[in-house]
C-alpha cells in the first residue's frame, strides 16, 4: 500500500470464497502482538514511515478484536521486501497484490528521485504565491510552507469549522512548546482566524489581519492558509517598532532605515506555528504521508539583515527594555531558507526538536548560537 499511494488494512475481518470481507474473526489487540506487525512494515526497505495501528475492541479489558493499520501514501516509494538477495516491489491492486515487473521498478525509481529534485520547486513556488497576499513595501516577513511529500496524497476540502479547529490547536501546541508563553509575537496569535472571518481563496481557506478592506488589500501584520490538497502557508511581519542597539562597549544606536530587522522571539515563535499547524494538516490528510517544511524571509530592498532581541550575557536576560544586535552578531545580506520534513509518527517531542532545529537553522546565519523559548523542558 505504501507503494500504492497509502491505504487501510484491518487485522481481523474474515473473507469469503470471492475474497470479500464477510465477518469480524478476532485477533489479539495486545501491544506485544500490535508490535510484530510493526516490525514485519520494518523489514521493508526502505523502512515504511509514519504507519500507525489502532486497536479496537468490544471492552477495555478484551485483548481481542481487530487492528485497524493507517498506511500513510510514501515519497519514497518504491519499498521493497524479500530475504537474503530476492527483492521485489509488491503493489496493491484493488482486493489483490501484484509485483511490479523491472521496467516499472525503473519507472517508480525514476519518480521518486523526480519528487525529491522537484520537491525545493515546489516549496519555492509555494513561498512565490504567499508573497502575492502580502503588504510588503519597507516591511520584513518571516515566510513558512509546508506540502504533502506523496503526489498521490488524497484530501478531502476543508470547511471554515475544521480550518477553525485546526487553528485552534495549532495555536495551542504552539504555545506549549514555546514554554507556554502565549505572549509571544506569533501569526497564530494575530490572524482573525473565527470561522465567520476566514475568506476564500483559491481552493484554500485564509486567515489574515487586513486593516482596510477592499478588492486590494493585503495581509498587513500576519497571514494563514489552509488549502484542500493538505499544504499550509503562514506570514508574519517581523515588525520592530522601538529604537534598537548594537550592544557593546560603547553601545551604539543602530539607524533605521539601513538594516532589515528580524527579532529572535519571532523566528522561534514562527517555528513552532508552522510546525504545528503542519502537523494538524497532516492529520487531517490521515494517510497524506511526510510532509516538507521550508522557512525564509523576504524583504522589499536590499538592506542587509540583523537579529536583534533582548540584551543578554551568557544567556542570562540583562534588560528586557533594550532591543538590539548582540556584539558577536553579524548581518547578512540574505536569509538562507532551511527545510525539514514531519511524520504521521512524530511525538510531541519530535516536532519540538523540529521547530528547535529550524529556528536554530536561522539564528545560526547572524552568529547566535541558542534559543531562549524553544528550551528543551528540564528534569529534575
Amino acid at each position: 500500500m505504501a507503494n500504492s499511494g497509502g491505504g487501510v488494512i484491518v487485522y481481523g475481518v474474515a473473507e469469503d470464497s470471492a475474497g470479500r470481507a464477510e465477518s469480524i474473526s478476532p485477533v489479539s489487540v495486545i501491544e506485544a502482538d500490535r508490535l510484530m506487525i510493526l516490525s514485519a512494515a520494518a523489514a521493508a526497505q526502505p523502512m515504511v514511515p509514519g504507519l500507525k495501528l489502532y486497536p479496537l475492541s468490544s471492552s477495555e479489558e478484551s485483548e481481542v478484536g481487530v487492528v485497524v493499520a493507517i498506511v500513510p501514501g510514501s515519497p519514497n516509494a518504491p519499498h521493497l521486501v524479500g530475504q537474503k538477495h530476492l527483492y521485489g516491489a509488491p503493489v496493491r491492486n484493488g482486493p489483490t497484490t501484484i509485483w511490479l515487473d523491472e521496467r516499472s521498478i525503473e519507472r517508480a525509481y525514476a519518480e521518486r528521485f523526480s519528487l525529491r529534485s522537484s520537491r525545493n520547486d515546489l516549496l519555492e513556488t509555494m513561498v512565490e504565491d504567499l508573497k502575492d497576499r502580502l503588504d510588503l513595501p519597507d516591511q520584513t516577513w518571516l515566510l513558512g510552507v509546508a506540502t504533502p511529500l506523496a503526489p498521490t496524497s488524497k484530501h478531502s476540502d476543508v470547511n471554515r469549522q475544521e480550518v477553525y479547529e485546526m487553528l485552534k490547536a495549532s495555536r495551542r501546541r504552539s504555545v506549549e512548546m514555546t514554554q507556554k508563553d502565549g505572549d509571544l509575537d506569533r501569526p497564530l496569535s494575530r490572524i482573525r482566524h473565527s470561522p465567520e472571518r476566514l475568506k476564500v481563496g483559491r481552493r484554500r481557506l485564509i486567515a489574515e489581519t487586513a486593516f482596510i478592506e477592499g478588492p486590494d488589500n493585503r495581509s498587513e501584520e500576519a497571514h494563514v492558509e489552509i488549502h484542500h490538497d493538505g499544504s499550509v502557508g503562514v506570514a508574519l511581519k517581523s515588525d520592530q517598532g522601538h529604537e534598537t542597539f548594537r550592544f557593546g562597549r560603547p553601545k551604539e544606536i543602530l539607524p533605521k532605515g539601513e538594516y532589515q530587522e528580524i527579532l529572535e522571539w519571532t523566528v522561534e515563535s514562527f517555528a513552532a506555528d508552522i510546525v504545528s499547524l503542519a502537523y494538524e494538516a497532516m492529520q487531517k490528510g490521515q494517510n497524506a504521508g511526510a510532509f516538507g517544511l521550508r522557512i525564509e524571509a523576504t524583504r522589499s530592498g536590499t538592506q542587509p539583515f540583523i537579529l536583534v532581541g533582548p540584551r543578554r550575557s551568557g544567556g542570562v536576560l540583562l534588560d528586557p527594555s533594550q532591543v538590539g544586535q548582540d556584539y558577536s552578531g553579524r548581518t547578512i545580506p540574505r536569509l538562507h531558507p532551511v527545510e525539514s520534513e514531519i511524520l504521521p509518527s512524530d511525538t510531541e517531542e519530535d516536532l519540538l526538536a523540529i521547530a528547535r532545529s529550524m529556528a536554530l537553522e536561522i539564528i545560526e546565519q547572524f552568529g547566535a548560537e541558542s534559543l531562549h523559548y524553544l528550551s528543551l523542558p528540564t528534569t529534575t
